[in-house]
């Protein structure tokens, strides 16, 4: 069985979808995936045995100017490689209009997606073939899992897979802590004294302090808050590099961003800080995760001695 998987964005949202992926392969054996995602993460679909080909379709690049799109050679491009394999099932796990009217539609298999009740945007099950309901309170990696099930006919298991994530993870983890400080939007951010006095707490403790960062804006950002510290600073490193690091990691400490949902879906012990954004339907859910929310929704209250008195009981949680 062959099956393409329209999940095109962020990168949590992607991470979100591989327990899926895991229940439809223990359910039906014999079963392969393509993935149709944007060319940023188009790493982490082959994070996954299941999955083959990915499809990368920059569908970001257009934003605001997805009229233009519509006259352009690259669309002819994108129809030509969505069209070009016939499909058992066609999933649009995103639910967006971009996703079914762009991408989706112009695949070859039965089209499968959220119902109007269902869907991020109600429009675009009016592309699927197939629409099925699922509960919008639902956290994503339960929505995205029924999803699956009701689409490839099978039972969805009462328990199952947070992911399946394969980096080479060693059985001996290093002593490494990953602090994932940066993200896309600054209210999103805990301020740089906290890192820095947490960074000092914990170097007796850790022999490697690891910070992720995504362009040279944060990396010139984390340089100057860490100046004079021994730390390594990952400066645009590949998705797996950065996920190998985070695998290989004691603890890891991260704003909310997409690098936590690695953290959590590998199962490293990991303390997710959050502001003004809930945690409840796209948050943490590895029982090796915490959630440390500002009361205020301001991401200055968060106490820096809560994050060091965290940092500090890591071996105990390890060892759970």
């Amino acid at each position: 069985m062959r099956v393409l998987v329209v999940k095109t964005s962020s990168m949590g949202d992607l991470v979100h979808t591989l327990p899926a992926l895991t229940d439809a392969t223990e359910a039906l054996g014999d079963i392969r995936f393509d993935w149709v995602c944007e060319p940023a993460f188009a790493e982490i679909p082959h994070w996954h045995p299941s999955v083959g080909d990915v499809l990368a379709i920059p569908l970001r690049r257009w934003k605001g100017k997805l009229h233009r799109l519509l006259f352009s050679n690259d669309l002819a491009a994108y129809k030509q490689a969505l069209g070009a394999e016939r499909y058992d099932a066609v999933i649009d796990a995103q639910g967006l209009l971009k996703s079914a009217f762009l991408i989706t539609r112009f695949t070859d298999g039965p089209k499968h997606g959220f119902d109007r009740r269902s869907a991020k945007e109600s429009l675009a099950s009016s592309v699927y073939d197939v629409t099925h309901r699922v509960d919008r309170s639902k956290h994503a990696i339960s929505r995205t899992r029924e999803l699956f099930a009701k689409s490839l006919g099978y039972a969805l298991p009462e328990t199952g897979p947070h992911a399946s994530i394969d980096l080479g993870r060693p059985q001996e983890l290093a002593d490494r802590l990953v602090l994932v400080t940066q993200t896309s939007r600054l209210p999103k951010c805990w301020m740089g004294d906290g890192w820095k006095a947490v960074i000092e707490d914990a170097l007796p403790q850790f022999s490697d302090i690891v910070l992720p960062v995504g362009s040279d804006a944060e990396f010139e950002t984390v340089s100057k808050m860490a100046e004079g510290l021994p730390v390594r600073i990952l400066n645009q490193a590949s998705l797996n590099d950065v996920a190998f690091e985070i695998s290989n990691a004691r603890a890891v400490v991260s704003v909310d961003t997409g690098l936590a949902h690695v953290a959590d879906a590998l199962g490293i012990p990991m303390l997710a800080l959050y502001g003004p954004t809930k945690p409840g339907l796209v948050g943490p859910v590895a029982d090796t995760s915490q959630i440390l929310k500002s009361s205020t929704g301001k991401m200055s209250d968060i106490s820096a001695s809560a994050v060091m008195e965290w940092v500090s009981q890591t071996d105990t949680v390890s060892a759970a």
